[in-house]
């Protein structure tokens, strides 16, 4: 009895020495040593409080029973800072470091007036495929049916995709196989293709890519890719690239150069493992149909770099991250009547915007005499705005809704340990980034492409002079970026 009134007496500090320690921890894991610093000290003076409350004969038992309280108070205070900031701040982190994880939804389709209802029926039925574009996904399903059917797969090669969804409609094969991210590619080929389809077999093929060109995120510049893709599934998914950008960052001299490349570059794909064809000549958003990897690879060939990185912009999810910012504040070179954002009404000069309109800002290129272009400057322009709010101490206020709107928006594959790096650099020294911005350029034409066959789309055919600009550009940016050691 004894003994477990002795235990008693310390309890309630021991407690909160525990849940101090855990707390430290985490702290330690995010923030930067001065400020861990702080955190020791003002957890040491908390519990050493509480410790001459409890234990010094000096004190009544009115004072006694209020360190307790004091002390469980304090326990459950640090708990929730814990698990609600620290722990919920490392969590967003990791997640949006999974860049590496890609997948690809592969399905296969009938005609929407078909007795076909489930992947069974299809046991012995002939399947339209495309014959080299797309075939290492082509081929993974073919494999899994395989698997499945008594019968060996019956299948019909195409060189187009044209020619493929024709034979479907037209009743020559009973099924195609098709990666989802061609959706809109057929929408395009035949308006038909929406109403007179449906899906009944659908399989999603994950795909871990290795990043070999890590950086000293705070010591050395480095270059990142972002892709902004339009997409309803998770972000994962490989889709069309809409928003090509680099991103120039030199962290010693707390300089950003974004470089915007038009979705219609005309540019010969850089491909690997059989996923396209290497040189074929294409849109550069249709290198995304094949992996962030080949988009990455395929602007590595077109600027002459190496770029460290990639990050996935959801752009369907910017008014949530805007608006958990509490709005930005965008420039804009006139006054335009957004189409995209109704009721959004941008002046020439400064303004402040929600994330609807935003969204609007950056989609909006038929307000435009430059069209694609200039959508690009506006899409650079809301990043910037966004860079800049996110390096303010003023975002604390909104922590939670900014962390749950990041796991949303973007994936990097950044490692978790340079994400960060980062973050602890921005938070001890509170820094305002320098942000500049450039554009390469080209000439419209109408030509078919890889991934769309013979229909004649409308590319953009790069200026020489642009590209070499560019490059000029990203080196200023990135050089003289060593640290003495």
């Amino acid at each position: 009895m004894e003994n477990i009134k002795k235990i008693g007496k310390h309890i309630f500090w021991i407690i909160q020495l525990i849940v101090s320690l855990v707390l430290t921890y985490s702290v330690y894991k995010l923030l930067p040593l001065k400020y861990l610093a702080i955190v020791i000290l003002i957890l040491a003076v908390l519990l050493g409080l509480v410790i001459f409350m409890q234990l010094s004969s000096k004190t009544n038992k009115t004072v006694k029973i209020d360190s307790k309280v004091l002390a469980i108070f304090l326990s459950v205070l640090m708990i929730f800072v814990n698990v609600k900031v620290i722990n919920k701040a490392q969590e967003t982190i990791n997640k949006i470091s999974n860049g590496n994880i890609q997948t690809t939804t592969v399905s296969v389709l009938v005609k929407k007036d078909s007795a076909f209802q489930k992947i069974e029926d299809l046991d012995g039925k002939q399947f339209g495929i495309m014959k080299n574009i797309d075939r290492e996904n082509t081929d993974f399903m073919l494999n899994r049916l395989n698997e499945k059917f008594s019968n060996q797969v019956s299948k019909t090669e195409y060189a187009s995709g044209e020619e493929m969804l024709q034979d479907l409609l037209n009743d020559k094969t009973d099924a195609i196989i098709m990666n989802e991210g061609f959706r809109d590619s057929f929408n395009l080929i035949d308006k038909k293709f929406e109403s007179e389809t449906k899906v009944i077999y659908t399989l999603d093929k994950q795909k871990t890519i290795e990043n070999l060109k890590s950086a000293s995120v705070t010591k050395e510049s480095f270059i990142v890719y972002i892709s902004g893709i339009d997409t309803t599934g998770p972000i994962t998914t490989t889709s069309r690239s809409d928003v090509n950008m680099l991103m120039a960052v030199n962290p010693v001299k707390k300089k950003i150069g974004l470089v915007f490349i038009p979705r219609d570059y005309y540019v010969p794909l850089q491909c690997h493992d059989g996923v396209c064809e290497t040189g074929a000549m294409d849109k550069l958003t249709h290198a995304g149909l094949y992996g962030v990897e080949v988009s990455q690879a395929t602007i590595e060939n077109i600027l002459g770099v190496d770029i460290n990185y990639n990050i996935r912009i959801n752009f369907d999810t910017l008014t949530t991250m805007v608006d958990a910012l509490g709005g930005i504040d965008i420039n804009s070179d006139q006054d335009v009547n957004l189409r995209n954002g109704p009721r959004c009404n941008i002046k020439q000069g400064e303004n402040h915007v929600d994330g609807r309109c935003a969204l609007g800002f950056a989609r909006e290129r038929y307000a435009y005499n430059a069209g694609d272009r200039h959508r690009g400057e506006n899409q650079q322009e809301v990043i910037r705005a966004m860079i800049n709010k996110m390096t303010t101490t003023n975002i604390i206020k909104n922590y939670e809704s900014i962390l749950n709107a990041v796991q949303g928006m973007f994936q990097t594959n950044m490692k978790t340990d340079e994400i960060t790096a980062l973050i602890q650099m921005q938070i001890n020294d509170m820094a305002k980034w320098d942000v500049q911005s450039t554009l390469v350029d080209g000439k419209g034409d109408m030509v078919p492409t890889y991934s769309y066959g013979s229909t004649p789309l409308y590319v953009m055919r790069p200026y020489t002079d642009s590209i070499s600009s560019a490059k000029i550009f990203i080196n200023e940016i990135i050089k003289q970026n060593e640290v003495k050691k």
